[in-house]
Formats: C-alpha cells, structure tokens, sequence
C-alpha cells in the first residue's frame, strides 16, 4: 500500500517544513553487499553517512592537515549531527533483488605460487548481482537540521559520486519536503517486533572510527621486510570496524490512514474551477496528460490496462476535480485542484512513478481547448481525513456530483437505482476489511454485495435518475451495447465509513464521475428540505 505522508499536510491545513536528502540512481539499480557478503537491498543510513564522509574527506572541500587531508570543520561538524540525529522516515521504491547467475573471475592482485610458476590470483564475482529499483530513495527529517549542517549537507551531496559499489552512481539532492516516506522510525521497536526494514544508522563516536580506520591503513607505510611479496598472498585490505553501527527497526507505513479505498490524496491546485457537467472530459484529459508524462511503460494503476489473467484490483488511481465550495481544504486557497486518490494496495513503485512527475504537469488543456495551469507543488492528504469536519448539530450525508453511472445493468425487474448505488458502494469497499467477501457468482453475487453493505448501515435516501442523452457528460467509455443511465443519489454510510473519508461510486469513479461530496442536513431536519431537492425516481429500475 502506497503510505499517506503524516508531516505534510495535516487536517487544519497547516504545513511543518521537513529536510530530505534523496538518492537518485541514473542506471536504475543499486549494488551493494553486506559485510558477511551478502547483496544489500537498500542503501543503509550507515552506507549514506560514509559516503558523506568519503566525499567531505576528498572532495573539493577538503582540507589540509598535518598528516594529510580529511573533511573541513563545518561538513565534519554536520556528520556528527547526522550521529546523533537519524532520519525520522524512509522512503524506499520498488525494488526487486536479481541474485545473479553468471560468475566472473577478476584478478585479486595477490600472488599465489604453483609447483611451476607464479600466478595472480583470481576471485569470482556476480556482475549481474544487483537490486533493480524504481524511484528514489530518501531520507527525512521531520525538524529542519541547524542552519549550519544544511548548509554543509546540501553543499556535500553533489560531491558524492556512487552509493554502494562503483557500478551505482548517484544524484544526492538536498530539498525541504517530506519525501514522501514509506516507513518510519520506531524508536520503541524491539527483536521481535513485526513488519518493517531494521536499517543500519551510524551513532556517536562514527566519524572517529572510520576516520582511524583510514589513518590505520594510510598512515605508517610497512618495512621493506612487511612490504615484501610473499609466496602465497592473501588481501590485505582490512575491513574497518562496526562498533559504531547500530540497527533501527523503520516501521512501514502501510495504510496508516485507515482501510479505506484510498488512503492517500496528491492535491494540485490549479488556477480556475472545472464546472461539474465537464468534470468527466477534464479528468479523461489530465489523465492523458499523467501518462503522457510517464511516458512507456506507465503502470496499470494509471492506464488501467492489464495483461492476460493478472486479476484486477477494485480501485485504480483516481482522478476528480474539486472546487472552494466543497468542505475541503485546497492548496494555497486555490480556486479549483485536481486530486488523484491513490487505492489501497497499490505498489509503491507504481505510486512513486505518479509522484515523479507531477513536477511535470504545468498545465493541462480540457474541452474546447481551455487551459487550467497548475499554481504549485501538490500536496498529500490522507483520504480517511480528506473532508472538513462536519459542523456541530449536522448529521453528514453524501451526494454524488457528478452523477454516477451504474456499473452493471442490474440483475431483475426488482433492480433500482437504490440497488445500483449500494452496489457501486459494495465494489469500491470490496477491497478493505470493512466488508465481508460474499460467494457466489454473478447476480447472486451482486444481491450478496448490496446485502453485505447495507448490514453495514449504508443506505441511500434519495435517487433522482437524469433524463439526458448527453451520456458523454458522465462516462468516458462504454459498450456499445450498454446502457448509461446517470443518476444523482443522496446516500448515508452508516458505520462503513467515517466523516472524511474520500470516495467515488459508479462506472466513472476512476476519471471525474460519482464523486461523494457530504452534504450535512441540521439533525431533525427532512432530506428535501435540507437539500432542496425531491425524489423523482419513484423507484425507478436501472
């Protein structure tokens, strides 16, 4: 499950400035081992410190000592705070480890003799042995660092040249945002505590330590006698101690914002509002946009096109106009934003690949050649806690707008818009613990999903089907031999869900149709009169 960030963006709207310093491998993979040889899935904050250090210590700000060169007083000053001040959260991509199969011998440069002749020895290595990683990795402060270590930090990144061996060249980047984290640090974490990544982290006293294991090896050169070649040589290249590195239990962040459809939000304010009836067309729009930008090999959490026999998920990404009417809180008080709601159980790669270029989409043209530009940077909110709060003495209801679209033709002459409703609700939810997985096939399936969500208290107040023929206003695409009839619905969720969570119903839910927008009624009062509308369905059937 993609995580929702938890410094970003909180409930009042309110923002904390964050400090990340983020890894970005050109060539896509990341090589490193362990010290008892084993492949190393991510770089550790041990490995990120040491490369700092290699790099303050030879790098251009490097200076002079009496007995050679190592990092000047600011960038050593800064990795002793990195000692004393781990990351409070990760954020670790896709990745898939490739364990290698080939063997390649390379020469060790030590001598070994033969009963005939000298020979240099050969040691054998995986050339293919590598992780393959989709996205970046970062590391976060949820407190901005002293002015003095971001400074030297930010200047030290750009001088690091691979993380791990040689073959992993990286970008480190310095920025003042939360990354975006997929696990964090608990501190209260023990042996056996489940779930989560247990990362090295350099502590008090790291710098020293490796510091005397350079001097230890450069310093003093041997005797003619220790320097001499030897029959039968082994590497002398000594490994430097580890008393100065410790693990931390990261903890995941999957689903902290509930088991809801879609647990995280990504916000991009635009500049102007979408009118409800072009909602649908805006979204088909920018969702050509997003993949645009991704370019080949876009997942199909966004283009939602899967390969033979890969079972497809309830939710996909989804996108949906909002505007300063609604009871949400827009970005930097925009007039309108687009929200893309990420669903529950998608792959974090595939998330990362949404996130990546957002950056990218500085605007976006929707029907009859109107311009929207995006105004800033988007913003996370988790999607339990997407809504305002509802007033004191409301009782918060939900209407569809736009309307939504049913998203089968119903399975009787007993089949209404009610039941069509109840059961676009049953398919969003189907993917969460709050419903029970009902059996059966077909319609006995679709009577046992409307069964399965009305028991857990929703149901729908008020249906009012359009009469239109401009079915394009509300779907995308659709069989021709299907029948779109839209409808508007006022619906309660009972204990299916809690006041903020954001959710869309109907076959257009994934771009811009059937959005629940709350509608909070004063207690005592009737649905028509808070609403101003009336029931003109009388029931109808789908």
């Amino acid at each position: 499950m993609f995580p929702v960030p938890s410094k970003r963006t909180q409930k009042s709207g309110q923002s904390d400035v964050a400090f990340s310093i983020t890894a970005e491998l050109p060539l896509g993979t990341y090589r490193g081992a362990t010290p008892d040889g084993r492949v190393e899935r991510i770089p550790s904050v041990a490995r990120l410190h040491s490369a700092l250090l290699c790099a303050a210590g030879f790098g251009p700000r490097a200076q002079s000592s009496g007995d050679g060169i190592g990092p000047c007083a600011a960038d050593e000053a800064a990795l002793r705070w990195l000692e004393e001040n781990p990351p409070d959260a990760v954020s670790i991509p896709a990745m898939r480890v490739n364990n290698g199969a080939a063997v390649a011998y390379r020469d060790d440069g030590t001598l070994k003799k033969s009963k005939t002749k000298w020979s240099i020895k050969k040691l054998p290595k995986s050339p293919d042995t590598s992780v393959a990683v989709q996205g970046t990795f970062t590391w976060t402060w949820s407190t901005l660092p002293p002015p003095e270590v971001i400074a030297a930090l930010a200047a030290v990144c750009p001088d690091v040249p691979y993380l791990g061996t040689s073959e992993s060249p990286v970008r480190l980047t310095t920025t003042f945002d939360d990354g975006f984290p997929t696990h964090t640090l608990d501190v209260d974490a023990g042996l056996f505590s489940g779930g989560g990544e247990d990362v090295e982290l350099p502590v008090t006293g790291r710098v020293d330590e490796l510091i005397d294991a350079h001097r230890a090896v450069t310093g003093k050169p041997p005797s003619i006698r220790q320097d001499s070649f030897g029959t039968d040589e082994k590497s002398s290249a000594p490994s430097p101690s580890r008393s100065r590195v410790a693990l931390a239990r990261y903890t995941s962040l999957k689903d902290p914002a509930g088991d809801v459809p879609w647990p995280s939000v990504l916000l991009l304010p635009l500049d102007a509002a979408v009118p409800e009836r072009d909602k649908v067309r805006w979204a088909v729009a920018a969702h050509r946009s997003l993949i645009a930008a991704i370019g080949d090999g876009a997942p199909s959490l966004v283009t939602g096109v899967y390969g033979p026999g890969v079972p497809r998920p309830a939710n996909r990404l989804a996108l949906h106009f909002l505007d300063a009417s609604q009871p949400v809180d827009l970005p930097g008080g925009a007039a309108g934003a687009l929200a893309m709601l990420l669903p529950l159980g998608a792959e974090p790669g595939d998330a990362q690949a949404v996130i990546d270029v957002l950056g990218d989409l500085a605007s976006f043209r929707g029907p009859r050649g109107v311009l929207r530009r995006v105004l800033g940077p988007a913003v996370s909110v988790p999607g339990e806690h997407f809504w305002r709060e509802r007033p004191a003495g409301t009782v918060r209801l939900w209407q569809t707008s736009p309307p939504a679209v049913p998203d089968t033709r119903g399975t009787g002459a007993d089949w209404t818009f009610a039941h069509a409703a109840l059961l676009s609700l049953a398919f969003v939810w189907q993917a969460t613990a709050q419903l029970p997985a009902p059996r059966g096939r077909g319609q006995e399936r679709y009577r046992a999903l409307v069964r399965a969500v009305g028991d857990a208290g929703a149901s729908v107040l008020q249906v009012e089907p359009l009469r239109t023929n401009a079915v394009q206003d509300y779907v995308h695409r659709v069989n021709e031999h299907a029948v779109v009839r839209p409808y508007r619905a006022t619906v309660s969720l009972g204990d299916l869900a809690g006041d903020g969570v954001v959710q869309a119903i109907g076959q257009s839910r994934h771009l811009g149709g059937g959005l629940l927008v709350p509608l909070d009624v004063p207690e005592g009062s009737t649905l028509e009169r808070a609403s101003g509308r009336h029931d003109t369905s009388g029931g109808n059937e789908s």
